[in-house]
């Protein structure tokens, strides 16, 4: 019967040292969270060892998701994954739609963007760009006739309005010659001719009066510009006028096109026909609608190609640029403790308890042999 308590004490004293020790080992990982001092002599063991080395394993742990967790390749290979580009395809598709469903103008649209969109800075802008392209348009071409920068459709388009010019104009020299004022004028004229003539002109009035001059001589110069011949003649100043200015180079007209007065008569025109209040006030679904139906089949998927093909190429440059190594490192190091030991301990307390009654184990089985040596030896 002693040999039988013998036996059970020294295993279970021996169960009992196993697993104090082991779980005091544990505890000894976190605790104590600080070092202890006694006086100016610092207690063994103390902190802890993970406290104490809570530097070292956030520098450790950077390392592990920079090179082994979160590096440029695993990345680079999510990002060509189908999967992914399907879900980015469906995530842009949905938001298209929904703001397709908005109607926003282009103002509003650019309100809520933060731009500085309105009618007045609008026309500011286009104002000062067409201006800025007017004068660059005659530094680079002063040099060049006025023939050479038209294009043929503007040759064309120039010549029938030369030929309205001549007819109309046509018409109203006929109009004016054939007025009782042109003809009360010839008949002055006239009249003040033959006075300058003396004899003559007294004889050559008193053979025909100045009203029967007058309305003959309107009269042959209004049926001599009926003919083809007046027509012609008159056309043919037109044009010669038309290609004497072809000829000339762009800098003849320099002084005149670089004025104040020009530019802004050219400023107020462009800007007035653009009509930027309307334009602004369109929504912008006018604009996307030609090429809605080829948002979700054609643009979209390209769009993601890119964006994701850039992302690719990029990816070690995000990666260093945002120093993951040093985040995580900072972030561990800045965690508390206890808050590491909760971490810890939420992952492994049941590995720790086996731990713990392995040493009971161990405890008690070397308590055991040593209980049989005791009485072997008794």
């Amino acid at each position: 019967m002693n040999i039988f308590i013998t036996l059970l004490s020294m295993i279970l004293i021996g169960g009992l040292i196993g697993g104090l020790t082991n779980s005091l080992a544990i505890k000894m990982l976190f605790r104590p969270y600080e070092a202890k001092f006694i006086g100016k002599w610092r207690v063994p063991f103390t902190p802890g060892v993970i406290p104490k080395r809570r530097d070292q394993l956030a520098i450790q742990l950077g390392q592990l998701v920079v090179n082994h967790l979160v590096t440029a390749e695993s990345l680079q290979n999510k990002l060509k994954e189908k999967g992914v580009k399907q879900q980015v395809i469906q995530l842009l598709n949905r938001e298209f739609y929904h703001f397709l469903e908005k109607q926003f103008t282009i103002e509003q649209l650019a309100q809520q963007l933060g731009l500085p969109i309105n009618k007045e800075v609008m026309e500011q802008k286009i104002g000062d760009f067409v201006i800025s392209k007017y004068d660059e348009f005659i530094r680079n071409h002063s040099n060049i006739s006025i023939g050479e920068l038209l294009t043929a459709d503007a040759e064309d388009e120039i010549n029938i309005q030369l030929e309205k010019l001549s007819s109309y104009i046509h018409e109203q020299i006929i109009d004016l010659i054939g007025q009782p004022e042109t003809k009360r004028k010839i008949e002055r004229i006239i009249s003040e001719y033959a006075q300058t003539k003396g004899f003559f002109g007294n004889m050559l009035m008193s053979m025909f009066s100045g009203d029967e001059l007058s309305g003959k001589i309107q009269e042959l110069v209004i049926n001599y510009l009926r003919t083809d011949d007046g027509y012609m003649l008159l056309k043919n100043v037109i044009y010669n006028e038309w290609h004497h200015i072809k000829s000339k180079k762009l800098v003849d007209f320099q002084h005149v096109l670089e004025k104040r007065s020009v530019k802004n008569m050219v400023r107020n025109f462009i800007v007035k026909n653009i009509q930027v209040s309307d334009w602004l006030g369109m929504p912008v679904q006018t604009f996307i609608a030609p090429v809605k139906s080829n948002m979700e089949t054609h643009i979209i998927p390209k769009l993601v190609d890119l964006l994701l093909d850039r992302l690719t190429e990029k990816v070690p440059l995000m990666l260093a640029k945002l120093e993951v190594e040093k985040m995580v490192e900072k972030q561990v190091a800045s965690f508390p403790t206890a808050r590491i030991e909760d971490i810890i301990l939420s992952i492994s307390r049941k590995e720790f308890k086996l731990i713990t009654y392995l040493g009971a184990l161990l405890g008690g089985m070397i308590g055991l042999i040593q209980g049989i040596l005791f009485v072997l030896v008794g």
